[in-house]
């Protein structure tokens, strides 16, 4: 797979993942490498290119601050460290809002040559089904030092430049492709999610305590099949995701129960639930007693401890 001809290798983008040499090679076998700095500390949202036929890998530069969106989606909020990595599908719409400087590698790679070359790897006939997992900003060392090599190269005034940055670019490839399996090799099946996968997974269950979770959601936010995410996460915390779920909920029921004037039912749509009476019915298997219940002995308690005026 050959670097888009061009002088010199990388192009420093004008705006957010918006590289004019894509458009000489849309349907070829070639990727483009490009280089985005913004300087900015206020707040600004902006909105990536579809592309239909190729990955975007953008890899962090220096410490942010960035809250994405995948499709309306939030898939990641807060801190992003060196080496913060995003991977955009083909078709997929991304959506930034940062909040400090930013500066990133973007590498663009059409889908096609993503899957001749895990084929050849794998030695499969067919690999159509084989996708690249997006880490959603997770930070990864190894990403950020390839990136950060890359940008030094293509300042270097050798005829071998294009060559280095070709040969970095696929590195980076190499290890985005590593993260599929990761189901990568430095996760091991005996232990346990890796902490910013089990950091990212909280975060995403708390965040959207009152929508319809499923398990193939937290589990394609962790970018782990669903049965191995489930595996991995009961290992590393004891409890499966359902069961971890429905703790979160309640504890966010309780905190709303506090408050006098929130109807029960309504506490049950906030925290999920797709009835007040299947509310009631895990509320009791939980903790013995009903929501109302529960409300008055909490209320009744805290007036108790409460001190005299």
């Amino acid at each position: 797979m050959r670097v888009i001809n061009g002088d010199p290798p990388v192009e420093d983008e004008v705006s957010w993942r918006n590289c004019s040499r894509l458009d000489e090679t849309t349907a070829t076998s070639c990727i483009a490498i490009a280089h985005w700095r913004d300087n900015r500390e206020t707040d600004r949202e902006m909105v990536a290119p579809v592309f239909e036929n190729h990955y975007v890998i953008e890899v962090m530069l220096r410490n942010t601050v960035v809250e994405c969106f995948r499709g309306g989606r939030r898939i990641s909020k807060g801190s992003v460290g060196f080496g913060g990595t995003q991977i955009c599908a083909p078709g997929n719409r991304i959506t930034c809002r940062f909040k400090k400087q930013v500066e990133a590698i973007h590498i663009y790679v059409p889908a096609s040559e993503v899957l001749r070359i895990y084929t050849e790897l794998h030695r499969q006939s067919d690999a159509t089904e084989f996708q690249l997992i997006d880490p959603a900003f997770s930070a990864d060392p190894i990403m950020g030092k390839l990136a950060w090599t890359l940008l030094e190269t293509n300042g270097l005034r050798s005829p071998f430049s294009r060559l280095y940055c070709e040969s970095l670019a696929m590195a980076v490839l190499a290890r985005a492709m590593e993260f599929k399996d990761g189901e990568l090799a430095v996760v091991g099946s005996r232990s346990g999610l890796l902490p910013w996968r089990l950091r990212r997974c909280i975060e995403y269950i708390e965040d959207n305590l009152g929508a319809a979770l499923t398990l193939n959601d937290i589990a394609e936010h962790a970018g782990l099949s669903r049965m191995h995410f489930a595996a991995q996460f009961k290992q590393t915390t004891g409890l499966s995701p359902h069961a971890y779920l429905m703790n979160k909920r309640l504890e966010m029921a309780k905190a709303m129960l506090l408050e006098e004037e929130v109807p029960i039912v309504q506490i049950a749509f906030s925290v999920g639930f797709r009835s007040q009476a299947h509310f009631t019915s895990v509320f009791r298997k939980v903790t013995g007693t009903t929501p109302a219940r529960w409300r008055k002995q909490a209320v009744l308690a805290a007036s108790l401890v409460s001190p005299p005026e």
